[in-house]
């Protein structure tokens, strides 16, 4: 059963890469894939901005190294006149980080590592644009939900309906200073970017799990560094939370929690299973969150496809943490959130541009008028 009903027929997806090998590979694996179809292939920047224009493709694939280096450029451009949701294929790690990474600013919503026949197996690779495919579909959908109502239904720190927002401020006095967790997925490198920019006069200490490959999060690590002047790190084992400091979980093996030891907020990275999918889980890191800050944490759940994050955000709030979830109509793929919303996690529901404005207020700062 495809995504679409059968009377709509397939998810049309064109593929943009230089590599007539990748071409035919990428066709195969999304011709296989239930409810998708290859429309057309291109190898160029130019070919491709020509073929969305005459075919109209619902998702497209987008190799960056494309000739000249101009794959940034053409998701530049059809971000900005023909939006529509874009998967990044790329080279492991490496160099080719950074652009991902860059890529994923700018409004790409994932990407698939390609197979490099060593630890990125050809099964794997198909596994992983088989899972893209659903989530670039679920984005689309919401793209298109979205233009046919009015944008901003949901204002700013929305109450969850039938659960008045407790709105207590936290206190700075209780100990030490309150702590910020943000969970995100999908969707979630421009996000969380927002988001820290937005709360990085407050100096307090954000922890963050994003979910991504090891090789990639140090890069996304460095970039938040840039975006918001923040101390932001890949967690290692033992850091101690500081003011101004933030720390990103490092993708790979390991969740990270957060303990409490001797008084202080102690990143603590673990080996261990999948937790709701994923390792590092947001679930994991605010479960944690809850046993060690209780109430003098806000916990934020941003974009992203499934569920992680919600059992822990649920966690937080019994612990009587404030929790806030992205708005749906702001969200990429509002999986994460929604979930959340569903079983009770969530004080109030926040368009993403005013996420740090409803925190900074709960935690008795006034937000700086924004220069960028």
């Amino acid at each position: 059963m495809g995504m679409q009903s059968a009377s709509a027929g397939p998810v049309k997806v064109l593929v943009v890469d230089d590599s007539v090998l990748m071409q035919k590979l990428m066709t195969q694996i999304v011709n296989a894939t239930p409810g998708f179809q290859v429309i057309g292939v291109a190898g160029s920047a130019e070919e491709g901005w020509d073929a969305i224009q005459e075919l109209r493709p619902d998702i497209l694939t987008l190799d960056l190294e494309l000739p000249g280096r101009h794959g940034l450029k053409l998701l530049a451009r059809v971000l900005k006149q023909d939006p529509l949701p874009v998967l990044i294929v790329s080279a492991f790690g490496g160099p080719g980080a950074d652009n991902t990474i860059q890529a994923l600013e700018l409004g790409a919503i994932d990407f698939i590592e390609k197979p490099d026949g060593t630890t990125h197996t050809l099964e794997g690779f198909m596994k992983h644009v088989g899972t893209a495919l659903q989530r670039a579909s679920a984005s689309r959908r919401l793209l298109l939900a979205a233009r046919a109502t009015t944008q901003g239904a949901v204002g700013a720190g929305t109450p969850i309906p039938n659960r008045p927002a407790m709105a207590r401020e936290i206190s700075r006095t209780a100990g030490r200073a309150p702590l910020i967790a943000i969970g995100a997925s999908t969707g979630g490198v421009p996000a969380v970017q927002v988001v820290m920019r937005d709360l990085a006069f407050t100096r307090l200490p954000i922890v963050v799990v994003q979910h991504m490959p090891a090789g990639y999060t140090a890069k996304f690590a460095a970039r938040l560094a840039a975006a918001t002047g923040l101390d932001v790190r890949e967690a290692a084992d033992g850091d101690r939370l500081r003011p101004g400091m933030a720390v990103v979980a490092p993708g790979g093996h390991r969740h990270l929690e957060i303990e409490e030891r001797r008084g202080e907020l102690v990143c603590v990275l673990r080996e261990g299973p999948l937790v709701s999918g994923h390792c590092p889980s947001v679930d994991v890191m605010f479960h944690s969150m809850a046993r060690a800050a209780g109430a003098q944490a806000v916990g934020v759940l941003l974009t992203g496809m499934g569920r992680d994050g919600a059992d822990g955000l649920l966690a937080m709030r019994k612990a009587g943490a404030e929790t806030l979830i992205q708005s749906g109509e702001t969200c990429v793929v509002n999986g994460m959130p929604k979930a959340a919303f569903e079983i009770g996690a969530a004080d109030r529901a926040v368009a993403l541009d005013q996420i740090g404005g409803v925190v900074a207020g709960l935690i008795g700062d006034r937000p700086h008028q924004r220069t960028a």
